[in-house]
């Protein structure tokens, strides 16, 4: 069975927006009240859907 999102998880893209949005979390500049891994993927998802990201971002890498 397969989780929402699992196509970014343990990609650079990924790793990056968990990150970033743990650094954010924990400054307090924002609060997420949804499951992180939700939110991850979401923005992992919006961000390569909009082509913003580089196509080698969202490899996993070998």
């Amino acid at each position: 069975m397969t989780r929402e999102f699992d196509e970014y998880r343990g990609t650079p893209l990924w790793k990056a927006v968990e990150a970033t949005l743990r650094e954010l979390v924990a400054t307090r500049e924002v609060r997420i009240d949804t499951a992180p891994e939700y939110v991850v993927g979401y923005v992992c998802r919006e961000l390569a859907a909009k082509r913003v990201v580089a196509t080698s971002a969202v490899e996993r890498p070998s």
